[in-house]
């Protein structure tokens, strides 16, 4: 990655985190970002869990919605997404990888060790995910964070 893509995706990454917190995570959550269960056929099948249609999660995951928020302005869409389940952190990373491949994702970083970190990008958009494995019988915490720059103006 050259260097000053790596800067702007830490750029957009930093002032996506702290405008998230400079507003007091308001969450402007729509019944649509939800998942819809009733259109999947089987609960195990990936499904698109928010408004972005090329972040796609492995059925084994659930959105844990109070933890979850989803900004839109003008210029700016973006949340964070918090997911949990009984998945296995090797093959959840896997599923990741492809699954945003296939969406026309680049990864541009990956970092595996107890913890799993997976960066993405697309014109005009990052995403980072994070995931830490579930430890005796616990579930693996997935946490996405997603932006858009919907002027363009990357």
């Amino acid at each position: 990655m050259s260097k000053r893509l790596k800067n702007k995706f830490q750029i957009a990454l930093i002032v996506s985190l702290i405008f998230f917190v400079l507003t007091g995570c308001v969450a402007l959550n729509k019944k649509s970002d939800a998942p819809k269960s009733s259109s999947k056929t089987h609960a195990n099948e990936p499904y698109f869990p928010t408004s972005f249609g090329d972040f796609e999660v492995p059925g084994e995951l659930r959105m844990e919605m109070d933890k979850t928020l989803f900004i839109k302005t003008s210029s700016f869409n973006g949340g964070i997404v918090n997911l949990t389940g009984y998945v296995e952190a090797g093959s959840l990373t896997d599923f990741f990888v492809n699954s945003m491949q296939k969406n026309g994702w680049r990864i541009n970083g990956e970092i595996r060790s107890g913890n799993v970190l997976l960066a993405f990008t697309k014109p005009n958009k990052n995403c980072m995910i994070t995931i830490q494995p579930g430890e005796y019988g616990t579930r693996t915490q997935v946490n996405v964070y997603i932006t858009e720059d919907a002027q363009g103006l990357n």
